[in-house]
C-alpha cells in the first residue's frame, strides 16, 4: 500500500513537471488552496464627495511591487481569461462595473460584480479569471509580483489539467 501511495506522488510530480515549469514550492503549497474573497473598504465620506484607499498588510495581503489598469475596454468585453502560478493580486473597479467569474483547482465557481471603489477582490494564485467589463469600466490590478510571462496560465487545458493533479492528489491523500 505505502509503495502504491509512493508512485502515485511520483506520478503526479512527473505530470506537474510535465505540464509546466510550476515552482517547486507551489507543487507543495497545492494542498492548500486559498479562495478569492472580496475586500469592502471603508471610503471617509464628506459633503465634498468620497475618499477610498487601502493601506498594505491591512487592506492588501502582500506587499506591493506592481500595479495596472485596464480602462477603455469595449462594453461587454472579456479579460484576464488565465491564472496565475504564484502571483496574487487586489483588483479594484475604480468607474464602471467588473463581473469576475473566477474558478479554483477544485472545480469550485465564484461569481464577483465589482460594482463600486469600496470594493476590492482578491485572487490567490491558481485561481482561473475571466473579467467582462461594463460599460467605461476601469479595473486596477495591485499585484506581488513583477510581470513574468512564465506566471501565466493562458491555456484552459492546461489548467484543467491541474485541477485534475490536484483531484487526484486529494483523493490519493484521503484513501
Amino acid at each position: 500500500m505505502a509503495e502504491m501511495i509512493t508512485e502515485a506522488f511520483r506520478q503526479i510530480n512527473l505530470q506537474i513537471k510535465k505540464y509546466s515549469s510550476i515552482s517547486d514550492n507551489l507543487a507543495e503549497s497545492m494542498g492548500a488552496i486559498a479562495k478569492p474573497e472580496l475586500i469592502f473598504l471603508e471610503p471617509k465620506s464628506s459633503e465634498s464627495g468620497q475618499l477610498h484607499f487601502m493601506e498594505v498588510l491591512s487592506d492588501i495581503p502582500f506587499p506591493i511591487k506592481r500595479m495596472f489598469w485596464l480602462d477603455r475596454i469595449s462594453e461587454g468585453a472579456k479579460r484576464g481569461i488565465h491564472a496565475h502560478r504564484e502571483e496574487k493580486q487586489v483588483l479594484v473597479c475604480l468607474s464602471g462595473k467588473v463581473t469576475a467569474n473566477l474558478e479554483d483547482l477544485t472545480g469550485e465557481k465564484f461569481y464577483f460584480e465589482l460594482d463600486s471603489p469600496a470594493k476590492a477582490l482578491f485572487v490567490p494564485p491558481m485561481i482561473w479569471t475571466e473579467f467582462t467589463f461594463g460599460k467605461d469600466a476601469v479595473l486596477l490590478g495591485i499585484s506581488d509580483g513583477l510581470f513574468s510571462e512564465g506566471d501565466y496560465i493562458r491555456e484552459r487545458a492546461e489548467f484543467e489539467d491541474f485541477q485534475k493533479i490536484f483531484s487526484l492528489k486529494h483523493r490519493t491523500l484521503s484513501n
